[in-house]
């Protein structure tokens, strides 16, 4: 009996000194996924700065397009008009 009750002794410490290591371990996973966290939102911030970076580069260059589109749409218009006139003012002399 006294063998018996050693042996369940020795295996009590044995699962107690597991049961340590899986806490020790355990903590340490969670650390490694707090770090990921960690940078998975600092990279993420970055991804969308930049996207709305693009955004805005994109909607300016686009605006500064159709500006520029509708200034030589009235240069054009304008400028017929004047030679419209000069040809009837030319051609009733």
């Amino acid at each position: 009996m006294p063998q018996r009750l050693d042996d369940h002794e020795s295996r009590i410490k044995s699962l107690e000194d597991y049961r340590i290591q899986q806490e020790r371990l355990n903590g340490e996973i969670s650390k490694k996924l707090s770090e990921t966290e960690v940078t998975v939102l600092k990279e993420s911030g970055k991804q969308q700065e930049m996207t709305k970076q693009l955004l805005d580069h994109v909607l300016k260059s686009k605006s500064f397009a159709q500006q520029e589109f509708w200034k030589l749409a009235g240069i054009v218009l304008g400028s017929g008009g004047i030679l419209y006139f000069l040809v009837e003012t030319l051609a009733s002399k």
